[in-house]
């Protein structure tokens, strides 16, 4: 006698309940996500069946990566009975009728991550039969105490995972700039560009079975990420660009948020995307961690060393004027430097180096064999175990280096002063559930100066193997003389410098000086440009005494020299002309300029258009002309980011535009918007619009 096979009507995932349970009811996605190590259910549903007519030997299978296999927990395949604990895949009946299944689901607390296929397998009078149930998407889960990337917080988790919106920190230790950034990654299509840059990852391309097996490991997927962030040595998201001119592409200041860098990557066919820097790449690795489930921060490092050779200082060279020039060995301080910490246990290492783990997406230097950088335990960086993987010795360089300056003359250099005190300063995050910054110093490093820090200091360079030549050069001498430089205000753009230079003689005769003052242009990452500005003089201090002089820069200096994102560095040359002895001071200049202001009108109802005023005030004594605003923010705008233009922007007047935004999400949502005109590039500014949930 034959028997028809019972066949499959409908499969119902339950997105909105399991969304909910699961913490992903935020994606704007058709698709099932899911975290692993929690049970969800399904509802397996056929067409009438005789009571006669049931599946006896119930089991599934889930499947993952294109050449699945029990060997690699790639394919997994298990009875429905009952559900165990989330050490294993388990599943059983809710409930049963004549036409359909409720099955609840676990998967396993160590699951590889990525996107999986489900089948229901089972006899029908003996005869075996399958049938597909869909796929969906299985993801790190924070909540999960038994997962790697569990976080004992609620609070933590809804900031570091489920946010979309976050601020990031620019200019100086002096002049900090806080820059707002959506990071949009439960947008719709963000999460299939995600998994996308897993799978173009080049060990994937060279071998997917091993590849798809370790991506249950945080550490391993952290490194990947890292490393396809930048597009340094494969099919990566961002060309990074640190050149004055961004040809066949966009500056990086022009950004606002991760959401468009990764259509425009996906949409390409994967061509990296031209060109972000240092906090770009920082946010949109924020973007793909989050979207996978790892608790994510971005973190600014002012006063950030670059050591290009491992030794834990820095070499800065200036000439006699005082200007400071570019190095073959590429040593450098970074105004800022931006990166993240991600959350993780480190079962890879000894014990106690569990928690945030610094990971950077700039390609600074090679790991590995390949442009990525940690993740690098914030625990072993503080006690400068720089023997722990991965690239202790660079990130511990980048918060506590020591700089020692030189200055070329007469064919030789001439050794100045070693700074111990100037890396790494306020060391910054964004506030849990709030927009103030977190400083987080502490936790990477020893009170500077004390004698803590100075041993963990001494620790991490009696084990770094190779020295430069110019580390073992003439001792310190200890000086009888010092100076500073200060800075009045924080000054408007458009407007004059004032700055008070101080020299100070410490020693029981009078002393003569010749004093080089000189201004020029730099980059963030510490690349010196032209040299605009420079006064030379003498000063004679009586013993035990000081002085105080004061200098001016005009809008006519400096004006032609702001640039997004670089900085005007004043720097004062002191020489002993007795002892012909060095002592260097420099101040880096940030100007402020005139906040965008932002003015919502009407009150934001959910798919509704919200009318929104976008101003700005000119602070220059000319016409500003080729004025842009733009405006973007995740939940806010269907069609993306809106452009507005003006022609002109009078003197010392506002010039506005008005747009619509359509909200289509509830709850708090972040509108960023930023201003480039002629002589201004990419202001940026934010207000933050509620939208009821009832």
């Amino acid at each position: 006698m034959a028997y028809l096979m019972p066949q499959l009507s409908k499969v119902d995932v339950n997105k909105l309940k399991n969304g909910q349970e699961h913490q992903t009811q935020g994606f704007r996605s058709r698709e099932l996500f899911l975290r692993r190590g929690l049970v969800f259910n399904i509802n397996v549903l056929f067409y009438h069946r005789g009571k006669e007519d049931k599946l006896n030997n119930l089991r599934l299978r889930a499947e993952t990566g294109p050449h699945p296999s029990t060997q690699s927990g790639t394919l997994i395949q298990f009875p429905v009975a009952k559900v165990n604990s989330n050490k294993t895949w388990s599943a059983e009946l809710e409930s049963e009728s004549v036409n359909s299944l409720s099955i609840n689901i676990c998967s396993s607390a160590t699951s590889c991550i990525g996107r999986y296929s489900l089948y229901l397998e089972g006899t029908y009078w003996e005869t075996p039969t399958s049938y597909y149930l869909g796929d969906f998407i299985l993801l790190f889960n924070p909540w999960c105490p038994e997962d790697d990337v569990f976080l004992d917080n609620e609070a933590s988790r809804q900031e570091y995972v489920i946010n979309e919106h976050g601020l990031l920190y620019q200019g100086t230790k002096d002049f900090m700039v806080t820059v707002p950034w959506n990071f949009g990654q439960f947008e719709d299509g963000v999460g299939e560009i995600c998994l996308r840059i897993l799978d173009m990852n080049p060990n994937f391309l060279k071998d997917p079975t091993s590849d798809c097996s370790r991506r249950g490991d945080p550490v391993y997927i952290s490194r990947i990420i890292s490393a396809m962030i930048n597009a340094n040595d494969d099919r990566g998201v961002l060309e990074s660009s640190w050149s004055e001119v961004f040809t066949n592409g966009v500056d990086p200041s022009s950004w606002s948020g991760s959401v468009n860098i990764l259509r425009l990557w996906d949409r390409s066919g994967c061509r990296p995307v031209r060109y972000g820097q240092c906090w770009v790449l920082a946010g949109v690795m924020c973007t793909v961690m989050r979207f996978l489930g790892i608790p994510t921060r971005v973190v600014t490092n002012f006063e950030s060393a670059h050591d290009t050779n491992f030794t834990l200082t820095v070499d800065e060279f200036y000439d006699e004027n005082g200007k400071k020039l570019e190095t073959i060995q590429g040593d450098s301080v970074w105004n800022f430097h931006v990166w993240n910490e991600c959350w993780m246990a480190r079962k890879d290492l000894r014990s106690g180096y569990d928690g945030w783990q610094v990971l950077d997406a700039t390609p600074q230097e090679i790991s590995g064999g390949t442009y990525c950088c940690g993740p690098a335990p914030v625990k072993a960086i503080k006690e400068g175990d720089i023997d722990v993987d991965y690239d202790i010795p660079f990130v511990f360089a980048e918060v506590n280096g020591d700089i020692v300056h030189w200055v070329l003359q007469d064919g030789g250099a001439e050794k100045g002063q070693t700074d111990t005190y100037s890396i790494g300063k306020f060391i910054s995050t964004k506030s849990i559930g709030s927009n103030t910054r977190e400083d987080i110093t502490d936790q990477y490093k020893y009170t500077e100066g004390s004698p803590q820090e100075r041993a963990i200091f001494e620790k991490a360079v009696s084990k770094i193997k190779f020295k430069k030549p110019f580390r073992d050069r003439d001792p310190i001498v200890a000086l009888d003389f010092n100076t500073s430089l200060k800075l009045v205000e924080s000054p408007l753009i458009g407007q004059t410098v004032l700055l008070i230079y101080r020299i100070h003689n410490r020693s029981y005769e009078a002393k003569k000086f010749a004093i080089s003052v000189s201004a020029q242009e730099m980059m963030y990452n510490g690349k010196p440009l032209d040299q605009f500005w420079d006064e030379k003089f003498e000063l004679e201090v009586n013993a035990n005494r000081d002085i105080e002089t004061s200098f001016q820069l005009h809008p006519f200096h400096y004006e032609r020299y702001i640039r997004s994102g670089n900085n005007i560095r004043v720097t004062v040359l002191a020489t002993d002309l007795k002892s012909k002895k060095l002592k260097l001071a420099s101040k880096n200049i940030i100007f402020e300029v005139p906040s965008i202001d932002i003015k919502i009108y009407g009150n934001p109802k959910l798919n509704q258009p919200l009318s929104v005023i976008l101003s700005f005030s000119n602070p220059f004594n000319e016409v500003l002309s080729n004025c842009n605003m733009t405006a973007e923010g995740a939940g806010l705008f269907p069609d993306g980011p809106i452009t507005a233009h003006m022609d002109q922007i009078f003197p010392r007047r506002n010039g506005f535009v008005r747009i619509f935004c359509v909200p289509f999400k509830r709850g708090n949502l972040q509108l960023e918007a930023s201003f480039s005109c002629n002589k201004i590039k990419f202001v940026k500014g934010s207000v933050m619009i509620n939208v009821p949930w009832i």
